[in-house]
Order: C-alpha cells, then sequence, then structure tokens
C-alpha cells in the first residue's frame, strides 16, 4: 500500500506541474483586453512608417510594455488586432507615425478575447497628443496630422477607472479545463508506471538510487 502510494504522489504532482500553469494561463488570456482598429498612413516622410502601441498597467509607459508593427507605405489599410498580455488597462499610447505625417484611425475599441465591448465611440477630446497638430473626427473615423518637426508624435487615452474584463463565468470553465488536465495526466503518468513496473519506481523512489532490483 505504502508503495502504491509513493507512485500516485509521482502522478499527482506531474498532473499538477502541467495543470496548474495550463488552467492559469487560459483564465489570465481569458480577460485580457484587446485594441482593435484600422490605420492607414496618408502622409509620411520616414520610411518604412511604423506604429507602437504602448500599454500602462499602472505604472506608465515603457519600452518594454509595447508592441511595434510595421504600416504599408501607401494609403492602404491596416487591421490592428493587439492582444494586450496584462489584465487591467489603465491608459493607451498610439505612437502613429515615427516622423512628419498623416493618418487615419478608424473603428477604435477595446473588448475582452471574446469581443465584449470594454471602450468605444472615442471623441478627440479624449485623445492627449503629443507632437500632433490636429486630431479631427468624422463618424468613426479620425483624422490624426502631426506638427511639421515631429519625431515621435503620438495619441494617449486614459481610462478612469482601468479597463478590466469581467471575470464573470470564466473561472468555472478555466477550473474544468484544468482538472481534466490533471486527470488525463494522473491517469496516462500511472498507466505508465503500470508498464515500466510499479516495483522498479517504487524502489527507486524508497531508496533513491536510479537502479531497479530484480530480487
Amino acid at each position: 500500500m505504502q508503495q502504491r502510494n509513493r507512485s500516485w504522489l509521482v502522478s499527482i504532482g506531474i498532473a499538477a506541474l502541467f495543470a496548474v500553469p495550463n488552467a492559469t494561463g487560459r483564465y489570465q488570456a481569458s480577460i485580457r483586453p484587446v485594441v482593435s482598429f484600422d490605420i492607414a498612413v496618408e502622409k509620411n516622410i520616414n520610411q518604412p512608417p511604423a506604429l507602437q502601441i504602448y500599454y500602462d498597467q499602472g505604472k506608465g509607459f515603457s519600452e518594454k510594455h509595447a508592441i511595434q508593427v510595421v504600416l504599408p507605405a501607401k494609403a492602404e489599410v491596416k487591421k490592428i488586432q493587439a492582444h494586450l498580455p496584462i489584465t487591467r488597462l489603465h491608459a493607451l499610447r498610439l505612437d502613429y507615425l515615427n516622423g512628419p505625417g498623416t493618418v487615419t484611425i478608424a473603428n477604435l475599441v477595446i473588448t475582452d478575447p471574446f469581443g465584449l465591448v470594454l471602450a468605444a465611440n472615442f471623441t478627440p477630446a479624449q485623445f492627449i497628443p503629443h507632437q500632433t497638430k490636429s486630431v479631427e473626427q468624422q463618424g468613426g473615423k479620425f483624422t490624426v496630422q502631426t506638427i511639421q518637426d515631429a519625431d515621435d508624435p503620438y495619441v494617449a487615452l486614459p481610462f478612469q477607472p482601468a479597463l478590466s474584463a469581467p471575470t464573470q463565468g470564466k473561472i468555472w470553465p478555466n477550473l474544468v479545463f484544468g482538472l481534466k488536465i490533471f486527470f488525463s495526466i494522473s491517469i496516462a503518468v500511472e498507466i505508465l508506471f503500470l508498464i515500466i513496473g510499479k516495483s522498479c519506481i517504487n524502489d527507486w523512489l524508497r531508496r533513491k538510487t536510479p537502479g531497479c532490483s530484480s530480487e
């Protein structure tokens, strides 16, 4: 009985090592905000134009918390969908160009991974501009123009309170997912032990030696 318990403890331990991180990661992914919008470069000096999306999780903006996208040089619409690796969004910053120029930003919306809208219907008054001459709105589209000598233009969107996806209805499915992994791996490891030979495994666990006696 003691030997059987030892092998089961190993099976449970291995299963937990896989189940807990997978269930936790899946749950966190289900409550992370997603930023979506369309962007087109109307006029640009620097080539190639680049976009950086900064996200503030409560400690301000930094290069470590940014996503960079190379934009088409011509006036082609680029669809952006950025899954942010955070659960609370305090502010968003769009470094829409890396030099002087003009872009259009349309259909800007922040959702959870399942499409639930967290923030939308923005107005020019909500943007905090930097090296930006104007932000003009026409329907759901913004035309953003930099100042003449811009080298780091951006517009920022602060959120008070911080945006966070609702957790209701997401804990139980991920718990079930983790339990499925846990029991599946526990059973698989136990079957593996039966194939290898439990006496060998238990002997190794008891003596802490890799050898297996045939006696």
